[in-house]
Order: C-alpha cells, then sequence, then structure tokens
C-alpha cells in the first residue's frame, strides 16, 4: 500500500467546490417564483456539477465493475475519470494490493494516464491544501474565485487538469457568464429574442449539455424559466412559458403546471384578501381607540382589540 486510506478519501472529490461559499453568487440568475417546476412529474435532478463529498465510499464502489472501471481509467475524463482512479485507490488499499494492480495497470494504460493514476492521492492531498489556503480569502468576486481555483489545478495537475476538469471549468464558465448583468438573455426584451438566444446557446453548448444536466427537454424548459430576464415585460413572460411548453413539455406536464399556476395564484390572492382585510381592521381599531374606545382601560382594550382580531380570523378562514 502506496499511501493510507485516509489520503484517498472521498471527500477531495469535492474539494474544488467548496470555494464558492454563497450559491446563490454562483447562480445568480433569476429563480422562477411561480412554480417548482415539474417537481411532481419528472425525477428530482442531480445538480451538473454537484460535489460527490457526500457521497459514502458504498456509493463511490458502485464502479467495482472492473472492466467498465479500467475502460474509464484508459479513455475517460472529468467526474467520471475521478470516481474510476478513486475506485481504484479505495479498491487496493482495502485488499492491500496497491502495488500489484499498479503494475497491471502500467501494462494497460499510456505513460500520461499511469502517472495521473499512479501520483494521484499525492496530487490530490497537495490540491487539498491549496484550497484550503485559499479560502483563508474570501473578500474576492466569483470571478476571482473561480480564476483562482483553475490556477491551483493548473499548477498541481499541469497538463492533467483538463482531463480531469474541463467539463466542470465548462459549467462554471458558463453560470458566470449568466451572472453577468449585460449577458444574452437580460439584453431581449420579447418572447422571440429570448426563445432564439436560447435556442442559439443551447446549440453552442451542445457537447456540454449533458454535463450540465440540460440534456433532457424537461430540463431545458426549467433552465429557460430561470434566464427569464426579471425586466421581461408580463404578457412576453406568459408567452415564453406557453412557446416553451409546447416545445419541450408532454401535455401531462403542462396539465400539472398548470394546475399549480392556479393553485398559488389562489393562495396568492388569498394572502392578499387577508391582509388587506387585516389592514382595514387594524385602521378601524386604531380609529375606535381614539374615539368610541377612548376612555376603556388598556387592559380591557387589548382584550377587546384580540377579540376583533380573533373573530376577522375565524370568519376569513371559515368562509
Amino acid at each position: 500500500m502506496r499511501l493510507p486510506l485516509l489520503l484517498i478519501s472521498v471527500a477531495f472529490i469535492g474539494s474544488v467546490y467548496f470555494f464558492i461559499t454563497n450559491e446563490n453568487e454562483l447562480n445568480s440568475v433569476r429563480s422562477e417564483a411561480v412554480i417548482p417546476v415539474l417537481s411532481e412529474t419528472v425525477d428530482e435532478k442531480v445538480q451538473p456539477i454537484a460535489s460527490v463529498s457526500n457521497q459514502t465510499t458504498e456509493q463511490i464502489q458502485f464502479k467495482d465493475d472492473m472492466p467498465a472501471q479500467e475502460t474509464l481509467l484508459q479513455s475517460g475524463q472529468g467526474q467520471r475519470l475521478i470516481i474510476a482512479i478513486t475506485s481504484f485507490w479505495l479498491q487496493c488499499s482495502e485488499q492491500n494490493n496497491c502495488d500489484e494492480l499498479l503494475a497491471e495497470q502500467q501494462l494497460i494504460l499510456d505513460e500520461r494516464r499511469y502517472q495521473l493514476l499512479l501520483n494521484f492521492p499525492e496530487n490530490q492531498q497537495e490540491e487539498q491544501r491549496l484550497m484550503g489556503a485559499l479560502l483563508i480569502s474570501q473578500e474576492t468576486s466569483l470571478a476571482d474565485k473561480i480564476a483562482n481555483v483553475k490556477a491551483i489545478r493548473e499548477q498541481v495537475w499541469t497538463g492533467d487538469a483538463e482531463l480531469l476538469y474541463q467539463p466542470q471549468d465548462a459549467y462554471y464558465d458558463y453560470r458566470l457568464s449568466l451572472s453577468d448583468s449585460d449577458n444574452r438573455f437580460n439584453q431581449t426584451q420579447n418572447a422571440d429574442d429570448f426563445i432564439n438566444e436560447y435556442n442559439q446557446m443551447l446549440e453552442e453548448r451542445g457537447d456540454d449539455l449533458d454535463s450540465f444536466s440540460l440534456s433532457s427537454d424537461t430540463a431545458k424548459y426549467e433552465e429557460a424559466l430561470k434566464l427569464i430576464p426579471t425586466s421581461m415585460p408580463e404578457d412576453e413572460t406568459a408567452r415564453i412559458k406557453d412557446e416553451l411548453a409546447s416545445q419541450y413539455l408532454t401535455a401531462n406536464e403542462q396539465l400539472s403546471i398548470s394546475n399549480r399556476e392556479q393553485q398559488v395564484n389562489a393562495q396568492e390572492q388569498e394572502i392578499s384578501d387577508y391582509q388587506q382585510g387585516l389592514n382595514q381592521l387594524e385602521a378601524t381599531l386604531a380609529n375606535e381607540r381614539n374615539t368610541s374606545k377612548q376612555t376603556m382601560s388598556d387592559e380591557a382594550w387589548q382584550v377587546y382589540k384580540a377579540e376583533r382580531l380573533y373573530q376577522y380570523r375565524f370568519n376569513f378562514f371559515s368562509s
């Protein structure tokens, strides 16, 4: 065994992610306030570049299918390659045969990938150390944080950084471009412009859509709703939603969204009516306190006021 298993902790896989402390900063596009879209009609989606640090050792070891693991070691990239390498070290550390398995891999892998596998634990530990030092200072912009992380990767992994992290870097660049107030979507002023920009973006990012978790139609629909600028007129926003729903959703999914929209609208109207009635009652009570109830003691007034408020709430919610 070349290194203690502790150094191969699965926590390293997520080490690159904790440099961003404000999740809203990374996802600073307008969230859709109306509906938790399709949450009842499709499986909940995993975030595109979600940290694997929360996965258990057992979850990592689903890669125990050795032919699949060997294929990934030979030709895999990105997170799948990272998981395959991690699985290799977890397995050999548990079986105490790392030297033997490394010798086997040396006969299979090209020199670059063998050196990546061989030096992975030490490089991973160095990356964690540098990332930890980076956390000391948080007073930097999102763009600077991403640049710093990329610099650390280049320092530690040199030419292998792209092999390991290109999909993640592409996603961060994508999200960073959306955080710009002058991004391509915020420049649109009507439904046609927005939909054209969105379809063009999907075409440009075609090779990355799978790693962004934007390969399914429902994911594309949900992402589009998040990108509608707040400056978009309401009628144009409604047209965007209708056209995108027709393009990406099944009839049942569209019906589900429509039903939830009606429920939310009804709830919002009920809240508005309740607050309006409560404001009117409080104004009436304030007037009474200064006129007909002016001589009432404070204790008696509080009892009277509480009764009026209780009666209002009872009548409102029982009607």
